[in-house]
């Protein structure tokens, strides 16, 4: 039985493996340097497990045992 609520979300890094971004989750947040915890604050997500970026910088997230959706495209606002 696979179960299809909506569940996850997708951490970003840069160079530095510092999280600048957390779709579908909390804000990043460091104090004294250190990463607050994250947690889900949306259910965007059907287990999200990979993603892509394009030549256009368009990310891409695949999921798992999404119901057979195409990966989700996100574009930068601007």
């Amino acid at each position: 039985m696979i179960n299809n609520e909506k569940s996850g979300f997708v951490t970003i890094l840069d160079e530095n493996s510092r999280v600048v971004s957390n779709i579908g989750g909390t804000e990043p947040v460091y104090e004294n340097g250190k990463l607050k915890p994250l947690a889900q604050a949306e259910k965007l997500f059907e287990h999200p497990h990979d993603v892509m970026v394009d030549s256009d910088d368009n990310l891409y997230v695949a999921q798992w045992a999404s119901g057979k959706v195409y990966p989700y495209k996100f574009t930068r606002k601007g």
